[in-house]
């Protein structure tokens, strides 16, 4: 990771934690609205980021989280127009794959059908990146984690939160299946 790039995910995660420190229901969904978006995209945008961090017996999903307007939001306030129309593609992509796979739209599909779908996606994301190219599927997905992990419920039940951190540790051996550690 070079400079630039540390200074920009440095940029969107103090964009993130200023934007959650304000929000009264500790919920992305607490944001207004992005103007220029339907509800149909925020809510395809937020059921691929539940497929991509669905809920577990410890925590919940990137849906409950209101993760679709995080995505929205963080788009339009911090990437270019070019950005939001990639990722605008993406979401009309997904439906036509999943009309051209299955028949039915992307909320319809069990999700076993929507893991399958998205796995698709990140192959042809995969292969973009080969060549250099802006890939919105990783956009969103990057998005997704660094939203669902800077709220409340990411950082206190899927990670391990110390309100009251000690001593700086650098290197902590986790065991098989224990939980990372909140920032």
């Amino acid at each position: 990771m070079n400079r630039r790039e540390a200074l920009r995910q440095g940029g969107r995660l103090a964009t993130a934690a200023a934007l959650w420190a304000g929000l009264p229901a500790r919920t992305w969904a607490a944001l207004a609205a992005v103007p220029g978006w339907s509800d149909a995209e925020e809510q395809l945008l937020t059921l691929l980021g539940d497929t991509i961090l669905p809920a577990t017996p410890g925590s919940p999903g990137a849906g409950s989280v209101g993760i679709g307007r995080f995505v929205l939001m963080m788009t339009a306030e911090c990437h270019g127009p070019d950005v939001a129309v990639a990722v605008r593609q993406l979401v009309r992509d997904v439906e036509a794959d999943c009309q051209a796979a299955h028949g039915r739209g992307f909320s319809a599909l069990n999700p076993a059908e929507r893991e399958a779908i998205l796995v698709a996606r990140e192959r042809k994301a995969a292969e973009q990146a080969k060549g250099g190219r802006f890939d919105p599927f990783r956009h969103v997905k990057g998005l997704v984690l660094l939203g669902y992990f800077t709220s409340e419920p990411g950082a206190t039940q899927a990670l391990r939160y110390d309100p009251v951190p000690g001593t700086y540790r650098g290197s902590v051996t986790l065991g098989e299946n224990e939980r990372s550690w909140a920032l």
